[in-house]
């Protein structure tokens, strides 16, 4: 789907947000604030960009010139956040990546898929100031 010529609002409400009512009514939100900014910046994706990443993405889930077995070497604090619903990259492998860096943090936004993003565009700035906030220590 997401390597089709035209995607239509369907399209990415199945790709990166749930099925819920209240996830499709902030998926459609979102894709008409992307409407007015790709109307306004006239930006567009190359279909040779989609198709490079698509193999990028194929070859990191096979293995292939992956850098997955070396995520241990990461020392820079790392955020890892997902939907919990997301069928594109499931949650599961968001978990796997959190226990391979050692420094990593893992946030999971519930009724959500890839555009967990979009859909909790508060809360999910909110956790990424305070990511990239100044260290706090431990329990406080």
């Amino acid at each position: 789907m997401a390597g089709t010529p035209v995607n239509d609002d369907e399209d990415f409400l199945y790709l990166f947000f749930t099925e819920s009512v209240v996830s499709r009514e902030l998926g459609l939100a979102s894709l008409r604030r992307l409407d007015r900014r790709l109307l306004e910046s006239r930006a567009a994706v190359a279909p040779e960009s989609v198709q490079r990443q698509a193999a990028a993405i194929g070859a990191w889930g096979a293995g292939k010139n992956s850098a997955y077995d070396r995520l241990h070497e990461i020392k820079a604090p790392t955020l890892v956040a997902n939907g919990v619903h997301d069928i594109m990259t499931h949650a599961y492998n968001s978990y796997v990546i959190s226990q391979r860096v050692p420094s990593a943090q893992l946030i999971l936004y519930p009724n959500a898929g890839h555009g967990f993003l979009f859909q909790y565009p508060k809360q999910f700035g909110k956790h990424v100031l305070e990511f990239l906030g100044p260290p706090t220590g431990a329990g406080e």
